[in-house]
């Protein structure tokens, strides 16, 4: 686990990651909290809250009876968030620091064309 964030959010992101690989498809069972606490060696109330959140977020769903499942937007939902923490935080980290390191603008446009991008 990382230290810089909340467990709970570690929790979340490696259940989603799941989602967006394909571990768990839409209506699938997620692990249960109390499997969660197991695995990550954290109190319940925490794995709750990481469920609890994906589920308020439209990621996860009640399936009465049986556990908590993969909603049919969930992998939309997922890359939505990921996608403008990038652009909005994780992109203008990275520019900072190339501007920092005095890499300009060509130097940082051949490295990502080199780079292993797939194409869309």
């Amino acid at each position: 686990m990382n230290d810089n964030k909340p467990i709970y959010q570690q929790i979340m992101e490696i259940i989603e990651d799941d989602i967006l690989n394909d571990t768990y498809k839409v209506d699938s069972i997620i692990i249960s909290t109390t499997q969660i606490s197991k695995v990550f060696s954290v109190n319940p109330t925490t794995a709750i809250k990481a469920v609890s959140t994906l589920t308020d977020k439209g990621i996860l769903y009640k399936k009465r009876g049986i556990g908590m499942a993969v909603t049919p937007e969930a992998k939309e939902i997922i890359l939505f968030e990921r996608k403008n923490l990038f652009f909005n935080h994780q992109l203008q980290e990275f520019i900072s620091t190339a501007n920092k390191l005095g890499i300009d603008k060509k130097q940082l446009a051949d490295l990502i064309l080199k780079s292993n991008f797939k194409e869309s």
